[in-house]
């Protein structure tokens, strides 16, 4: 079975970190810990640490009432420790999470020694920093199985090629060859998160092909079409029709046809519409979670469910759903494209000229 990208944590020096991949697997049978140390900058991998440490530790409990989240740079040691100390309510403990932990650590590394050597029985304290020195008082304490956990967040470039192709045959049943991972990671980088939004945008750019090659990733990704679909959707919101056609051109001089960017920008539209349809009932965090968004994601899909009127979200998904079999009726192409961002940036002035718009698009 292929690794996981996350840290090996070199035992042969000595480390105690744990992986993330083996921290999540056991997490869910093991007692919280008194404190959680994260080591790591990358955000998906924060995330997914964070996530686990929190369902360990708080269990089914309303977060807002037993978690408090501050950084390092605003958190305050005698909040911190006044949280860990006060008893829950409707919570089987209290969790304290400090992100980017480091000007915090060194500002109160006595006092958080002080505080482990009798930490509270029913608090759970969360450091997220990207450097941890082993050496030090505070790390062997955090060391101690029956006190801490550190957690090595980090991803290991030679594993992650492997990963990245066993994700994409896991969870799209498509074969990521090794010239696309490749490009793809020389496109993006090692962070987690664009890489695992890239592949999933593959995914669908791919439609009934069985594999992603580095045809696929040069036009979606290595060339920035990636990025000019959410730019596309930021132009469909703020109703920048001129802006919308210049992303059009862009599109087509790249070679892309007329269904697939149909196919992209309607799965996109897709999932705002179910987004706003649930956070009507619960926040938009936990929307995006049930609709089945990737946290990847999360960032741009709360900032486009906010620019959108529900009527322009409704407009906008059945005006995608209308050009899909306008393209594969033999209508001119770039008309058709045409017609749609109109239709797209304006839907009101679309509607008063529905008959003509189509009728230039046929």
């Amino acid at each position: 079975m292929a690794q996981r990208p996350y840290s090996k944590a070199k035992r042969k020096g000595g480390s105690a970190a744990v992986r993330l991949g083996d921290f999540m697997k056991t997490a869910a049978g093991a007692p919280p810990r008194s404190v959680y140390v994260l080591r790591g900058t990358d955000p998906y991998l924060l995330n997914q640490a964070r996530t686990t440490i929190r369902a360990q530790v708080l269990g089914d409990a309303d977060p807002d009432l037993a978690l408090l989240e501050a950084t390092g740079a605003d958190a305050v040691l005698a909040d911190v420790l006044g949280a860990l100390r006060t008893l829950p309510f409707l919570a089987p403990r209290r969790l304290v999470v400090v992100r980017e932990a480091d000007p915090f650590v060194a500002a109160a590394r006595e006092a958080l020694e002080r505080y482990l050597e009798a930490p509270s029985p029913t608090g759970s304290l969360c450091l997220e920093v990207a450097e941890w020195n082993e050496t030090t008082r505070l790390a062997r304490r955090v060391a101690d199985p029956g006190v801490g956990t550190l957690i090595a967040c980090e991803v290991v470039p030679g594993l992650l090629p492997t990963w990245l192709q066993r994700h994409a045959r896991k969870v799209y049943a498509k074969q990521l060859t090794r010239a696309g991972v490749e490009l793809l990671i020389e496109s993006l980088g090692h962070d987690m998160a664009p890489l695992l939004a890239a592949v999933e945008a593959l995914a669908l750019y791919a439609g009934d092909a069985p594999a992603i090659d580095a045809r696929e990733v040069d036009a979606l990704v290595a060339r920035g079409n990636h990025e000019q679909i959410w730019a596309l959707c930021e132009a469909i919101a703020q109703r920048r029709a001129p802006r919308a056609l210049e992303l059009l051109d862009a599109f087509q001089a790249d070679g892309m046809e007329p269904w697939e960017l149909i196919g992209l920008l309607r799965r996109e539209f897709r999932n705002f519409l179910h987004v706003r349809a649930l956070a009507r009932r619960m926040s938009i965090d936990a929307a995006m979670n049930q609709a089945g968004v990737k946290f990847p994601a999360f960032a741009r899909t709360r900032a486009a469910v906010a620019s959108f009127s529900d009527e322009h979200l409704a407009d906008a998904y059945q005006a995608l759903v209308d050009a899909d079999l306008d393209s594969k009726s033999g209508a001119d192409p770039r008309l058709a494209m045409e017609g749609l961002v109109h239709r797209l940036c304006d839907p009101d002035a679309a509607r008063r000229a529905g008959p003509m718009v189509r009728a230039s698009a046929e």
